[in-house]
């Protein structure tokens, strides 16, 4: 008689569900990295994107605007901005936090301007 016994097949089976199990596995882990990776592009260039228009822009300096919510391709970020004056040293020091669903606190960027 040609063919297989049961007992081979059982472990044909057992060694197959074991490969599949941990190349699963594999894709779940790097699907969950991709998204934290995306979220921290996104969000440090939320973050560098508030603080150059908040370092030229002085309307949007000075506009008392502390928090705001952005959609970056379609993914939804808030941020917090403060404005720290060192009047000794004629300086601002801004700081922005972004946050977004998946992360609780993806970036924080921070930048000290002189004032005149």
């Amino acid at each position: 008689m040609k063919g297989f016994t049961l007992i081979e097949v059982l472990i044909a089976l057992l060694i197959l569900s074991i490969v599949s199990a941990a190349g699963l596995s594999s894709i779940s882990y790097s699907t969950k990295n991709y998204q934290i990776l995306r979220d921290n592009f996104y969000s440090a260039t939320l973050a560098e994107n508030i603080l150059l228009k908040s370092y030229y822009d002085n309307s949007f300096l000075t506009n008392d605007l502390t928090s705001g919510n952005n959609i970056i391709m379609g993914r939804p970020f808030s941020w917090k901005r403060q404005i720290n004056i060192n009047k000794s040293q004629n300086s601002l020091n801004l700081k922005v936090q972004i946050f977004s669903e998946i992360n609780s606190k993806v970036a924080d960027l921070e930048l000290y301007k002189t004032i005149q």
